[in-house]
């Protein structure tokens, strides 16, 4: 602001009378002026209506020139009609895991988001009932100080298909699969994808492939992005500007074909989720 004062301080003397800026901004209103960050400001919940999603994938058995979802499963991911994840359980019993809560996020019968828990029993090999059935699951956590040493699955009443996996290590699902929640909108900020060298998996290329589909609409996936990746490359981040539309009850998913030999890789992609 600018103030008006003697330049010698002294009013009795002959001091000329001259305007004077002056600092008078604080913490707070040098905070206030700084660039608006919106990618710290939506996971830090300062924007009604708007949250961050961050999904990561790994699949560590991806077979030469055959295409699979980068999930824990390395399998072909299937997506049910209705709400068959129904129940959890561990493949081996783990005593020190007896008893844990695992945390479930997914949607339930009506495509809402839900996020639930339930308690391994003991052994944990026995199949525990969800509290509300889901037609999509696409993240687990273990919510206890132990590390697990066999899969924990989300599966169907007859554990006869899985779909969700917590790998032995991990205490979370690795999946780059995702599906919009009923009354809200993905804005997707980007994907990545990469692959892990060894002796063995080493291939000339892998293709990596993202895919939605719009199940409002009973429609099929469709092919939106593809990348791939030459042997010894590096991984890639595809950054979209603008950022890409997934309406509600759109399933995401990344696939990965290797060429040349089998294949470990890793995906996942950023969305901004708003609500309509």
């Amino acid at each position: 602001m600018i103030v008006k004062g003697y330049v010698d301080g002294d009013a009795s003397k002959n001091s000329e009378l001259k305007e004077v800026t002056v600092n008078l901004i604080g913490t707070k209103a040098l905070l206030d002026m700084m660039p608006f960050d919106k990618m710290l400001e939506i996971p830090a919940g300062n924007i009604t209506g708007e949250s961050a999603i961050n999904k990561f994938g790994s699949n560590d058995e991806i077979v030469d020139e055959t295409k699979e979802e980068v999930w824990d499963g390395s399998a072909t991911y299937v997506f049910p009609a209705t709400a068959l994840m129904t129940s959890i359980s561990q493949t081996a019993d783990q005593e020190a895991m007896r008893g844990a809560t695992i945390e479930l996020q997914g949607l339930d019968a009506n495509w809402d988001a839900v996020t639930q828990t339930a308690v391994l029993g003991n052994p944990t090999t026995t199949v525990v009932t969800l509290t509300t059935p889901m037609i999509r699951c696409f993240r687990m956590k273990v919510l206890a100080n132990v590390v697990s040493d066999s899969p924990i699955r989300c599966h169907n009443a007859g554990e006869t298909q899985d779909y969700a996996i917590i790998g032995i290590g991990n205490n979370q699902t690795l999946m780059a699969v995702y599906t919009v929640p009923n009354g809200k909108t993905a804005y997707m900020t980007s994907y990545y994808g990469d692959y892990v060298r060894d002796s063995v998996k080493d291939p000339d290329s892998v293709l990596f492939q993202l895919w939605f589909a719009d199940r409002d609409n009973s429609y099929a996936f469709q092919l939106k992005h593809e990348k791939g990746i030459p042997k010894q490359a590096p991984g890639f981040q595809h950054k979209f500007k603008p950022y890409y539309k997934a309406t509600q009850k759109t399933d995401i998913i990344i696939t990965a074909t290797p060429d040349g030999a089998d294949a470990h890789v890793h995906a996942g992609f950023d969305i901004i989720l708003r609500d309509n």
